[in-house]
């Protein structure tokens, strides 16, 4: 006797079908979007580029660090030279995906500031006759400058001396490169230029007295006035000729009485 199987037949319900292929939907749409949400990340401005006259500095991630940079770039120079400083232009910045070798600290930031921007400090210009010689960082350098040219041109003698040109000093802005050291301005102001001139005798003046002063031979002045020897008498009012080498800053010295005539006006003129 034939014994007969049942088969059994599976039928696929059509909703688990359609709940396959939405999920499957769904999975690759948060595929793309994650795809579009790195793509977005890996190329979206994350940092400041930094550039000065055109060159690139480097990358920040705060523009804080500039504010801080530039107080800190003022705070030094001001403690240097003790005057007012001021930054004649701006860093450049922009937005834009920098790569990790981009990134610098403040202190470079602060360097590349010093070296490359057009920072103006208050100094003074210093001019003879109305030319200017160079630019020095305070008054107190006008004096070391009168101290060196009389160490230079009388050594250790012990005398007063003032400038013998018109000397005026000017308030400048100017850059920190533009200083001219002390010893480049007493080189210039003792390079000399050769020069006939005539002077008029003093009361108690010799001939060793006025070589002294023009920091000349004896011989120099002889040979400039016919008749001359070193035994020659001079007379107060008497005019002679000398050769001279004149500095482009020569100093005078002064008597004591002119001296206290001199501190006597500059007292005068500060309390007006």
């Amino acid at each position: 006797m034939a014994i007969k199987r049942e088969r059994k037949v599976i039928k696929l319900s059509s909703r688990r079908g359609i709940r396959l292929t939405s999920d499957r939907r769904t999975i690759t749409i948060a595929i793309i979007i994650a795809v579009i949400i790195g793509l977005l990340l890996a190329f979206m401005p994350n940092a400041y580029k930094i550039s000065i006259n055109g060159e690139f500095i480097g990358a920040i991630k705060d523009k804080k660090v500039i504010e801080g940079a530039k107080t800190t770039v003022i705070t030094q120079l001001q403690g240097i030279y003790n005057a007012e400083v001021k930054f004649e232009e701006e860093l450049q910045t922009e937005r834009y995906r920098a790569k990790k070798k981009d990134y610098i600290d403040q202190n470079y930031l602060i360097s590349s500031m010093r070296n490359k921007m057009e920072i103006l400090i208050g100094f003074k210009e210093i001019f003879v006759e109305g030319e200017s010689i160079g630019i020095v960082s305070s008054e107190e350098d006008v004096k070391t400058l009168k101290e060196e040219l009389k160490r230079k041109y009388y050594g250790d003698k012990p005398v007063e001396v003032d400038f013998d040109k018109k000397v005026e000093v000017k308030d400048i802005f100017a850059k920190e490169d533009q200083l001219i050291s002390m010893d480049k301005l007493v080189q210039k102001c003792t390079t000399t230029t050769p020069k006939s001139i005539t002077y008029t005798v003093q009361p108690g003046d010799s001939l060793s007295s006025i070589a002294d002063k023009y920091n000349i031979t004896m011989d120099s002045i002889i040979s400039a006035n016919a008749g001359f020897t070193k035994g020659v008498v001079l007379q107060a009012g008497q005019v002679i000729n000398a050769n001279i080498n004149e500095p482009l800053l020569p100093l005078k010295v002064i008597k004591k009485e002119q001296k206290e005539q001199k501190e006597q006006t500059e007292q005068t003129e500060a309390a007006q």
